[in-house]
């Protein structure tokens, strides 16, 4: 059966974690086989969940669940998760006190009883064995205590660590104070389209903004959506009725399945990042490719990043810059991109690749 587009297909094993964590086991613990799921009940799970999504990607198209509102609601959401629960620096805070309180053992254990004559046989057994748990407390106290000092020395260290980094003090691109640099789409909207034309599946589009791009595609037969992550521009979007998605792209690249979309067209936030985290990026959006899909990046040109009035905040905050378009060339060939190519259109350069098994790869680049 076909496996919806925008989640990553499951295999026996992440069925059996998923088991594990539900009964309170830990991910990388095995729980004993349970009876195998029926056949016709696996269908029908399956059915049931393209029908939901299905329904998801109607209302998003109608404007009901527009991007801003999903945004506020999952931050709403994240607030409401218990401490600890998740993975913020305030989140393992929370879980290092809760241990540190829980790292105590105590052998006074309760006595007390509403059946006559086992509050009495309790306390004699706790008086009789109490030399021996106390030995036992002893041991298990002095460990756990040291084990809490290492933790905490480690945290200082690790935290140290992070302070002096200059990647982890820069403002990630999405944030409050910095948003990616949307170029001028309209100059290269005909390049694209062109790029693309052979899509016959769902296309991509990276910090899309107010979804222009993604109208002008869907007017020319295109079946894409917009990820964007800064999402202010959502708030007035081009046309309501568009499938635009606030997240991050990073984070929505994972959630995607392997050879799901025909195409994807980066921008934006790409320039601003780390080189390994352009690496990861690209590297992911290789893996959600079918084997022929394309691949489309466009990129600021790097003279007029260091130099333009316009970008002063980007350079200041960002933890990255862009790639020159001889990298990005390189990067794209490594990757297994064939047919590579980059041209200037004004102050970017659009660079495009394509998966598929081709003898001779040709890279050029058209001034």
């Amino acid at each position: 059966m076909n496996q919806p587009m925008d989640k990553p297909a499951k295999t026996d094993e992440d069925s059996e974690q998923e088991i594990d964590f539900l009964n309170g086991s830990s991910l990388g613990s095995k729980s004993e086989p349970g009876p195998p799921i029926a056949p016709r009940t696996l269908d029908f799970m399956e059915k049931v969940e393209r029908e939901i999504e299905e329904e998801v990607r109607k209302k998003r198209a109608q404007g009901a669940f527009p991007p801003a509102f999903e945004r506020r609601l999952k931050r709403i959401f994240e607030q409401l998760v218990p401490p600890g629960a998740g993975n913020s620096r305030r989140d393992f805070e929370a879980l290092l006190r809760s241990s540190d309180r829980a790292a105590y053992f105590d052998i006074d254990v309760p006595i007390a009883s509403q059946k006559p004559g086992v509050a009495r046989l309790k306390k004699l057994l706790r008086v009789t064995q109490a030399w021996y748990l106390n030995y036992l407390a002893q041991q298990l106290n002095n460990f756990s205590t040291n084990l809490m000092r290492l933790l905490y020395v480690f945290d200082a260290r690790v935290k140290t660590l992070e302070e002096t980094m200059d990647s982890a003090t820069r403002i990630r691109p999405g944030g409050e104070f910095l948003k990616p640099y949307y170029p001028n789409i309209i100059e290269m909207e005909d390049r694209i389209a062109d790029a693309i034309k052979d899509a016959s599946g769902r296309v991509l589009l990276a910090d899309c903004g107010n979804g222009y791009l993604v109208l002008k595609l869907k007017e020319r037969g295109v079946d894409c959506y917009g990820v964007d992550s800064f999402g202010d521009e959502f708030e007035t979007p081009y046309q309501s009725g568009l499938d635009l998605r606030w997240q991050d792209l990073s984070e929505h690249l994972l959630e995607i399945a392997n050879g799901s979309l025909s195409a994807v067209v980066i921008q934006g936030s790409i320039d601003l990042i780390t080189a390994q985290e352009k690496l990861n990026l690209l590297s992911g959006a290789k893996r959600v490719l079918e084997p022929r899909g394309a691949l489309a990046v466009i990129s600021v040109d790097p003279d007029f990043f260091d130099r333009s009035p316009d970008l002063a905040i980007q350079r200041d905050l960002s933890p990255g810059r862009p790639f020159a378009p001889e990298t990005l060339l390189h990067v794209l060939d490594r990757l297994g991109f064939s047919r590579v190519s980059t041209e200037v259109i004004g102050s970017v350069h659009l660079t495009l690749g394509r998966l598929g098994n081709v003898d001779k790869v040709e890279s050029s680049k058209r001034r």
